[in-house]
């Protein structure tokens, strides 16, 4: 017999299918530029899922969008430029208006074509990992995220506008505005791979390697039922009390400077992971940890003794 965690993956699986498929389809038939048409994509895609999470009365069914994207977003941008071709007055007619034959996009070049494919195999890694770490230990559609719960009896009445602007639409603009830089590393890169992007794989992969780690660790604690009430403060999470959004956060600076050793002219979408960083140390972390100094009587000492991000306390 089919369990409710088993059931619950699957009802994700096809409104996460049916919400990309049509969001790709709708996007690719407007008669915008490529980054309009990202951004219509990616609001089609969060409104359906966001009648899946109505019509459920869940609002986690939105919480795999984080990890999902990413990787589509590469994608859709490499689709979006291998689809060009160039029209009679020399421009190219399913890209942004006005681009001509003499500034191609990236895909133009096989120079770019190591840097794409590095980009899309760290996007694609990060959000498998990430993506199974919510699903293992997700109990099904029955359970809904305590964040969620406490807006929602915060909120009463008005809890779906809450969901829908708040749980939905921000963080789906965060991710937006992290995955600009994908968009200038595959439409608008302009040199083949150098140090800097050496730099940004390094950064990427230890983001994605620091995730992993910690989360297994965090796990293997949280299997121990004698550690039930007591404070992780062992491995990385002795050096660093979030070392997982510190990997999280550390993803998205990976990919700004990919963008930015594709094209430094396009250096203002650090905007995106600026807004990320800012998400996770002003809103994430401060909430979550509320939490934990009302549930784990040792998590005040374990605050003052152990920095919240960057171990600079040791």
């Amino acid at each position: 017999m089919m369990t409710d965690r088993t059931k619950g993956r699957l009802v994700l699986f096809f409104i996460y299918m049916i919400a990309f498929s049509l969001a790709f389809w709708a996007a690719a038939s407007s008669g915008y530029g490529i980054l309009l048409k990202s951004a219509i994509m990616v609001a089609l895609a969060v409104v359906i899922i966001f009648l899946g999470s109505l019509d459920l009365n869940n609002s986690s069914v939105f919480d795999p969008y984080w990890s999902v994207a990413p990787p589509l977003m590469v994608l859709f941008y490499i689709l979006a430029i291998a689809f060009e071709q160039p029209d009679y007055a020399g421009h190219f007619t399913f890209a942004d208006t006005n681009v001509s034959l003499t500034s191609q996009p990236a895909m133009a070049n096989w120079a770019y074509f190591p840097r794409l494919t590095i980009i899309f195999l760290f996007t694609l890694i990060y959000s498998i990992r990430l993506t199974w770490n919510f699903l293992r230990g997700w109990p099904g559609l029955k359970h809904e995220d305590w964040r969620y719960v406490d807006f929602r009896n915060n909120t009463g009445k008005f809890y779906w506008v809450v969901s829908l602007f708040g749980i939905h639409l921000f963080p789906a603009l965060m991710v937006f505005g992290g995955t600009l830089s994908i968009w200038v590393a595959v439409v608008h890169g302009m040199k083949p791979m150098g140090i800097l992007d050496i730099v940004a794989i390094l950064i990427t992969g230890f983001a994605i390697l620091l995730e992993t780690v910690s989360d297994r660790q965090m796990r293997i604690f949280l299997k121990d039922e004698g550690n039930s009430g007591k404070t992780m403060s062992e491995g990385l999470w002795g050096v660093s009390r979030h070392p997982n959004y510190l990997g999280e956060i550390s993803f998205w600076w990976g990919l700004y400077l990919f963008a930015v050793a594709a094209n430094p002219a396009f250096w203002w979408v650090i905007m995106g992971p600026v807004a990320i960083t800012l998400m996770f140390v002003f809103a994430s972390i401060p909430m979550i940890e509320k939490r934990m100094m009302a549930r784990r009587p040792g998590y005040a000492a374990y605050k003052n003794k152990v920095a919240m991000l960057i171990p600079w306390k040791i």
